[in-house]
């Protein structure tokens, strides 16, 4: 294939796409009459776009303003996915169905299990293949290997996480005998950051053929990764669709806007897309008790508890076999406004919540969500609700973006970042290469350097800017680049004003019918409200962790508490619950399971810092008594009679003990963190100076020792959080 829009974009052909030995002479000529009329079209035309082919919502007579009313479809012109990076632009014109239905071997890979299923019921020639969800148990390695061995065209609905597992059935000597399609693959840039495996799928997808694969969304990004760059480019222009009319509310009180516009409709089915389980029963709570009934929640089966009553798994058949909305008022989290069909009509209210940066939606994000509804005319009206930065927070947040970056483009800001680490670790190990001594040393010195390979980010953990690709070697982690600068630019540039939140919808192919702002004082109901609902949350977060703890300990009595279990208890759980199991993973080795449950179960409403110390506390007491951190630590407190300020702790012993065992350097606060968690000390005021007398060891008295960290294992960082 020959030819080019510019240096880098390479278009696909007719030829790729259609079997061309299969047309009849009357297909042939519909064919060139679609595109021109003038140009005869060949196998070796090269499509700089697809402006024949109306196809979206709306349909009219080529050359005239009569409306068919005839909804086309990528099935009407294709049959089977072209390859490469296609942008299809309209969400609902059967891209998905258009592989199920092409006569070749197909793996689909979804980001969220609920919109593999989704397809896999409408589809019963296809396998899915994922976790369990709602009756359907996780599929096995051996019912993956009976479709493989009876199906004629195998037609694989994979969800993310589960790729891996079906590609070493497969076996990579056997990808060309298959199709991958990647669908909605601006989801997987979006979640890569909490889902850090999501990536691994890139790496998959560039080891199979390039006219083997494709992926497919209807609201493409452009990606950082340069592997992409030259990957074919197939995109459909949407010369038929009338902009969505979109009305604008900003608010400083999210719950109060959405409870008046859902009052507003009080006989129609309504579908609020709001990525918050806490707000979503807020709102609930303020509606009528009558009201209430009519409502029902769409989301993960991690959120059960939190959505209670109001929980609803899925869709409901109507009597026409659609896929129906179950109640009239119908609130769905993001694993479902991006992850279901909707054949029904209703009003949509999105809400884009600037207060936390899981609830703030982008513009393609909300294409996305108006998409999921695939029937002509089904959106009877679609409003964005949301809030913008206040001035003095905008002022906080950019002043620490713009410190960050000092490139016009963040993403090559990162980029640059992200390589300066990895060839930094690079020449670590070409320099150790064949040198035992140096290789230890090195290995020391790269956590120290991977420690810098993160990005500060708001209302979240640091950000990996690097990770390990599937062949086990350090890479830039360009999904998270790619979260990362579309983050930037929605806190940089679209939420800070209303202006350019109308600017942005207007560009996204939308009218927007009204842009209004409305400003409400929140009421004492509905501060008692969001009390009662924050006290109950509390009390389930604690009930989950409870479940969790016995859980642990039932392991622990069947010996089969191990790195294997625990990762798989670590999936699909709210946060709070997968933290507590992941904290455990990281130190069950070393103490007994009694102490440290006890330890982490104190810990359990403080945040990340509570547990370094806990971390770091039952590390320095695992170290065997001869390691070189505790002899060197332990001699300089042998005189236990001595009192130390802050800043003689900080220079004078542990700093400079801490730079010669891990090559970092700390600050006098971090200093006597680490005290406190390797020793008991006695903090007493001298001359009004507080003074730090050490006691004894083993602050937090942990009882049995399990494993023990050796004398020769100096790559202390993997262990200690400093």
């Amino acid at each position: 294939m020959k030819g080019a829009l510019n240096d880098k974009t390479i278009y696909n052909t007719y030829a790729d796409i259609i079997d061309w030995n299969s047309l009849t002479e009357k297909e042939c000529q519909t064919i060139r009459d679609l595109k021109d009329n003038n140009i005869e079209i060949t196998p070796t035309t090269i499509i700089k776009d697809l402006s024949g082919f109306p196809i979206g919502q709306k349909g009219y007579i080529e050359g005239s303003s009569v409306f068919t009313g005839k909804k086309h479809m990528l099935s009407d012109y294709l049959d089977k996915m072209p390859h490469g990076i296609v942008d299809k632009r309209i969400p609902g014109i059967g891209a998905t169905t258009l592989e199920i239905n092409s006569k070749r071997n197909s793996i689909i890979v979804f980001p969220t299990k609920a919109l593999a299923y989704s397809k896999h019921l409408k589809h019963h020639n296809t396998l899915y293949v994922g976790s369990g969800i709602e009756e359907r148990k996780r599929t096995s390695n051996a019912e993956i290997q009976h479709y493989l061995n009876t199906e004629s065209h195998k037609k694989l609905l994979v969800v993310a996480d589960s790729l891996k597992r079906v590609l070493a059935l497969i076996k990579e000597e056997n990808y060309d005998k298959y199709f991958l399609m990647i669908d909605e693959v601006d989801v997987l840039q979006f979640d890569n950051n909490y889902r850090p495996q999501l990536e691994d799928v890139i790496d998959y997808y560039l080891r199979f053929p390039p006219k083997n694969r494709c992926m497919v969304t209807a609201t493409m990004r452009a990606f950082s990764n340069p592997q992409l760059e030259h990957e074919c480019k197939f995109n459909l222009p949407w010369i038929c669709n009338a902009p969505r009319e979109v009305m604008l509310l900003h608010t400083d009180n999210i719950t109060m806007a959405v409870v008046e516009e859902i009052l507003k409709h009080p006989n129609e089915k309504i579908f609020i897309a709001y990525n918050s389980i806490v707000h979503i029963r807020e709102i609930i709570l303020e509606l009528e008790e009558e009201i209430r009934k009519d409502c029902t929640i769409l989301c993960s089966e991690a959120s059960i508890k939190e959505a209670g009553s109001y929980y609803a798994p899925k869709l409901k058949k109507g009597e026409d076999g659609k896929e129906k909305l179950p109640n009239r008022i119908n609130f769905a989290t993001c694993c479902y406004f991006t992850g279901i069909d909707i054949e029904d009509e209703y009003h949509l209210i999105s809400v884009s919540d600037t207060r936390h940066s899981h609830s703030i939606l982008s513009i393609d994000r909300m294409t996305q969500i108006h998409g999921r509804c695939r029937i002509s005319k089904g959106v009877l009206s679609e409003t964005l609700v949301y809030s913008t930065f206040k001035k003095k927070e905008a002022k906080t947040i950019f002043d620490e973006l713009k410190k960050r970056s000092k490139h016009e483009n963040y993403s090559k800001y990162l980029i640059h970042k992200a390589k300066k680490v990895l060839n930094l670790i690079d020449s670590a190990d070409k320099l150790s290469n064949n040198d035992s001594d140096l290789r230890e040393l090195f290995d020391i010195v790269k956590e120290a350097i991977k420690d810098h390979a993160k990005q500060k980010s708001i209302g979240e953990a640091p950000i990996e800017l690097t990770r390990k690709n599937i062949d086990n070697q350090y890479v830039p982690a360009y999904l998270n680049i790619d979260y990362l600068q579309e983050k930037y630019f929605l806190y940089q540039h679209v939420y800070t004003s209303t202006e350019n939140i109308k600017k942005e919808v207007e560009q996204a192919n939308c009218k927007v019918i009204d842009s209004i702002s409305l400003s409400y004082i929140k009421t004492d109901n509905q501060i008692e409200n969001e009390a009662n609902n924050k006290a109950v949350l509390k009390v389930w977060e604690e009930e989950d962790i409870q479940e969790a703890i016995a859980e642990i300990r039932q392991l622990n009595s069947i010996h089969q508490l191990n790195e294997s279990t625990l990762t798989t208890k670590c999936r699909g759980y709210k946060k709070h619950k997968r933290t507590f199991y992941e904290r455990v993973m990281k130190l069950y080795k070393y103490v007994d399971i009694d102490s440290l449950l006890y330890l982490l179960w104190e810990i359990r409403n403080m945040n990340n810092k509570a547990f370094k110390t806990i971390n770091n506390a039952v590390v320095f007491w695992a170290l065997v008594d001869n390691h070189p951190l505790k002899q060197s630590l332990n001699n300089a407190f042998q005189d236990k009679s001595k009192l130390y300020s802050s800043d003689e702790l900080h220079m004078d012993v542990i700093a400079p003990i801490i730079k010669y065992h891990t090559h970092k350097t700390i600050s006098k606060h971090k200093a006597v963190n680490l005290l406190n968690a390797f020793y008991e000390v006695k903090r007493t005021k001298n001359k009004g100076v507080n003074k730090y007398q050490i006691i004894g060891e083993n602050p937090y008295h942990l009882k049995v020792h399990g494993n023990r960290i050796p004398y020769e294992d100096n790559n202390l960082l993997v262990f200690f959080m400093i």
